[in-house]
């Protein structure tokens, strides 16, 4: 797996000639034959298919690294490096898996006529839209916490005129006190209020800055206040321009490891289903826009995990899962394996039908893996794999799931071990 470096903070120069997102699909449009034909020379007749991505990627990376590129030409001698060095590692990859895969036997005319169906032929829009993907995550929306503030006031004044119906002559200090703590109280609620409204605006901000991983890329982010996140594959950190002690916090879509620099204030990651919370400490998360729940894992110190009101303290060594219409549960072993394991090096995954297996072979491998017959993709899959090693990835799940791997033509497929030769 390599290693994606970090861009630089802040906006690009005005020389630069990715200025912004319309200089970057001007210059798509402009290079995107030219590069095509790069890779596919690099790639060969028999990995072409795999051109399309190559680009992609290099588009991808021109971008976060657009603060150190000055002129036109450093941009194309960029691009042009990086597709030769892309198609270096795609073709290592394939080839591996190509080895592994000898001996097969070339596939029957129906099972490639659906193999060529389930592999979409790409085009330069297709392209430019998967490049606009990667680079943008999910926004939130600011909550308005106003009539929240506006109840506990109210609260407040019904308690204190219920307390004013009493006789006792120790009631005007009850009183007194009653109303001191509320006051209290309500203050703190209130600069709560304004904390997480002044971070969700933040963090939906037009001017947010998004670091990307594309598929079997890790990448390390340094923030401003000493904390360093590793980013799993096909990952989003948006990070807002405003960060340091007033807004400490990012938004995670995909999976991240986090070691937080002691500092002043919170430190807060933000996904679809939580908010977590931390001080001087280390965690991860995975929360990819197709799991259904995130999971956190605090590998040192202890953590705060938000769900709406429902507030769960986590200890080093627990995991959390935190889904919709649900309260938060422990995370089982299984579960905690297949969320946490990338950062030790492992892939894992327990009793997950193939559909959802294939797409994660691509993510965490850069194998792009179709099923030769639709029935298989409701086969279940078991496995535990290096991350240095797709060969292990795929023998698990041809021992799992009863398939077996090979290729119809430059495809890679899987096929049922019980079908004929």
């Amino acid at each position: 797996m390599s290693s994606v470096i970090p861009p630089r903070d802040g906006d690009a120069t005005p020389r630069s000639p990715l200025a912004d997102e319309e200089a970057l699909r001007r210059a798509f449009i402009a290079e995107f034959s030219a590069l095509s034909k790069e890779a596919r020379d690099d790639l060969g007749a028999d990995a072409a298919v795999l051109g399309p991505k190559v680009v992609e990627g290099a588009f991808v990376r021109a971008w976060d690294a657009r603060a150190q590129l000055r002129t036109p030409a450093q941009l194309h001698e960029f691009l042009v490096q990086d597709v030769h060095h892309a198609s270096a590692r795609a073709l290592s990859r394939r080839q591996a898996a190509h080895r592994f895969a000898a001996g097969g036997t070339t596939p029957a005319h129906d099972e490639a006529h659906i193999v060529a169906r389930a592999i979409a032929e790409a085009d330069l829009e297709q392209s430019w839209g998967r490049v606009m993907h990667a680079l943008h995550g999910e926004a939130h929306s600011p909550e308005t916490l106003t009539e929240a503030a506006n109840a506990s006031r109210h609260e407040a004044a019904v308690h204190i005129a219920e307390a004013t119906k009493e006789t006792s002559l120790a009631m005007p200090l009850a009183i007194a006190a009653a109303a001191l703590v509320i006051a209290v109280g309500i203050g703190a609620y209130v600069d709560r209020a304004g904390a997480d409204a002044r971070i969700a605006t933040a963090l939906s901000a037009p001017d947010v800055r998004v670091h990307t991983t594309l598929a079997s890329q890790v990448g390390v982010v340094s923030l401003d206040d000493g904390s360093t996140v590793r980013l799993a594959p096909e990952s989003k950190l948006a990070i807002p321009t405003s960060f340091g002690p007033r807004v400490r916090a990012v938004k995670l879509d995909g999976a991240a490891n986090f070691a937080v620099a002691k500092g002043e204030g919170q430190f807060q990651v933000h996904t679809r289903d939580a908010v977590i919370v931390a001080t001087g400490t280390a965690f991860s998360v995975r929360s990819y826009p197709g799991d259904g729940a995130t999971v956190v894992t605090v590998s040192e110190g202890t953590v705060e995990v938000r769900h709406g009101d429902v507030r769960t303290p986590l200890t080093a060594g627990h995991a959390l899962v935190v889904a919709p219409g649900a309260p938060p549960r422990p995370a089982t072993s299984a579960e905690q394996a297949e969320a946490d394991g990338w950062r030790a090096g492992s892939y894992s995954v327990a009793g997950r039908p193939l559909r959802e297996v294939l797409p994660e072979l691509h993510r965490w491998y850069g194998l792009t893996i179709v099923a030769a017959q639709p029935a298989l993709m409701n086969r279940l899959v078991t496995l535990r794999a290096s991350l240095d090693s797709s060969r292990q990835a795929i023998r698990g799940v041809e021992q799992s799931a009863g398939v077996r791997f090979g290729y119809a033509g430059q495809n890679m497929v899987f096929r049922d071990t019980a079908a004929a030769p």
